[in-house]
């Protein structure tokens, strides 16, 4: 068999050998450097990227608890108001002349701000557009 003659062999080993270390080194060199650089700058994008989104999260959570409150503080601000102030009461429409529908308007808002709790608040949903929204 030709291929496994001794004179051939030694040759194509040879040559198998240089080539191969003229890839390796050549790869090892040139490509590799490259390619880790580029590893390396993505995963420090992705940190800040990650890092940014994290401070978006944590004050848009923030500002979320500070409408909650400051909703709250004004529904209790408008519900003294109205138990206290005469003018506002709902209840002697019969001495104001008013059509029906006034007269339910009224009524309605007076309850719905009277009668506002935490629960309607939270049943409220405050969607904020994240950067990472999918």
């Amino acid at each position: 068999m030709p291929q496994l003659d001794r004179i051939v062999i030694f040759s194509q080993i040879f040559w198998l050998f240089v080539i191969f270390t003229v890839f390796y080194i050549s790869l090892t060199h040139f490509f590799l450097p490259k390619f880790l650089k580029f590893l390396k700058a993505r995963k420090k994008i992705i940190k800040v990227n990650e890092a940014e989104a994290l401070l978006l999260i944590k004050k848009s959570t923030a500002n979320q608890v500070k409408l909650k409150l400051l909703l709250s503080n004004h529904l209790v601000d408008l519900k003294k108001i109205f138990s206290i102030n005469p003018i506002l009461s709902v209840s002697d429409t019969r001495s104001l002349n008013t059509k029906k529908v006034d007269k339910l308007i009224s009524v309605m808002v007076k309850n719905s701000v009277l009668f506002c709790d935490s629960q309607i608040l939270d049943s409220i949903n405050i969607n904020v557009k994240s950067v990472y929204s999918k």
